[in-house]
């Protein structure tokens, strides 16, 4: 078989499906990029048994076949090449499943192997539940969350973000157990009854990557056990997360009395600059009145650090210790000008929200203290 493309047609098209190939693998087809050709088009596809992809990109061709490609070797080629015609000339070897592959360009000739007939099996689902979701707003959960989740392989179901659809509804929930995050957006999906599903965190990283600005519709099979992502040109699936996730809502404290609102921007440079001179990372933060204190040491190098900020405070002056990676990853992923904080003794829960927003509770951010030396 044989086509004509450019370099950066079939680059942009390998980019995509080889970000579903695995660093390492026992199987070798999943090592390699899968070359579907019909007549002025040609299908790509990559997998790694629990997640694949699919990209389309126009050639110029009047053949049909398929063969496979190593797809570290092609991406390799193709980075390397400037952009201009490229003609591929895909032959069988005689009495095998090997084959050559032969390239032509305007400045030089290359060949590198393929194979024909070792695609993995792609299974046929009934995806019958569509979610009407708006491309900047998936965006947007998938930033939201993506951050808090696990990455404790013996705890399965943190290692993803919870779904919950409801009419009009998504809660998507991310938690690696010392922070939770909590994320509500309006949908156009009409389902008759609640939903939960739990995403695998590796395939959110894919589609924040790959389908930042194309219009997306996201797709659940009839048994809730596979999701997809499809696009005009790119078709992502995946196998969901099957483990019951943890009841968040009974970690997520509902009566923490003191409130304090400051500027968003001032708090986050605070932290970022005062945790630096802890020896372990974390911070004591002291709200006295209308002052925030933010203080970190490191006693054995005769380090420490002290910042005030002015701040809007109801109730009981308190002292409380943070990991001040967990706060300024908190605050990164809130946009607004203040930031509500939520508080209710130096050992529960504290709740971090956008500030004086009437859709404050669109968004929850948990962060667990830890314990000081005071």
């Amino acid at each position: 078989m044989k086509f004509t493309t450019t370099i950066k047609k079939l680059q942009d098209a390998v980019s995509k499906v080889i970000l579903a190939v695995p660093s390492k693998s026992l199987d070798a087809r999943f090592d390699n990029v899968h070359l579907q050709l019909e007549e002025g088009s040609l299908t790509l596809f990559a997998s790694d048994g629990e997640l694949s992809i699919t990209a389309k990109c126009e050639v110029s061709s009047s053949d049909r076949g398929s063969a496979a490609i190593k797809a570290r070797t092609l991406q390799d080629f193709l980075r390397s090449m400037y952009d201009t015609s490229v003609t591929f000339d895909i032959e069988r070897q005689a009495g095998g499943e090997q084959g050559m592959v032969h390239i032509s360009t305007d400045k030089g000739k290359y060949r590198m192997p393929c194979m024909f007939g070792d695609k993995p099996e792609s299974h046929k689902r009934n995806f019958d539940l569509s979610i009407g979701l708006q491309p900047s707003e998936l965006q947007d959960v998938i930033h939201k969350t993506l951050f808090a989740c696990s990455v404790d392989g013996m705890r399965p179901a943190m290692m993803g973000v919870l779904f919950e659809f409801e009419a009009g509804g998504l809660v998507a929930v991310a938690t690696d157990g010392h922070r939770l995050v909590k994320c509500r957006k309006k949908t156009t999906t009409d389902i008759p009854e609640k939903q939960k599903i739990v995403v695998p965190s590796r395939a959110l990283s894919i589609i924040q990557r790959l389908l930042q600005n194309d219009e997306v519709n996201m797709a659940i099979d009839t048994e809730r056990r596979n999701i997809r992502f499809q696009s005009e040109n790119v078709e992502l699936e995946s196998a969901l997360i099957v483990e019951p996730y943890p009841n968040y809502e009974a970690v997520i404290p509902v009566e923490n009395e003191k409130k304090v609102v400051v500027e968003r921007v001032q708090i986050h440079d605070s932290v970022k600059r005062v945790g630096k001179f802890s020896s372990i990372g974390d911070i004591k933060i002291v709200i006295e009145g209308s002052t925030m204190k933010i203080m970190a040491e490191n006693s054995s190098e005769g380090e420490s650090a002290q910042e005030e900020l002015p701040c809007v405070f109801t109730g009981e002056d308190i002292t409380i210790g943070f990991n001040s990676r967990f706060v300024e990853a908190a605050l990164a992923h809130i946009e607004n000008d203040e930031v509500t904080v939520e508080l209710s003794s130096p050992t529960t829960a504290v709740i971090f929200k956008p500030g004086k927003d009437e859709h404050r509770d669109d968004l929850i951010i948990l962060v667990m203290p830890v314990r000081i030396n005071n």
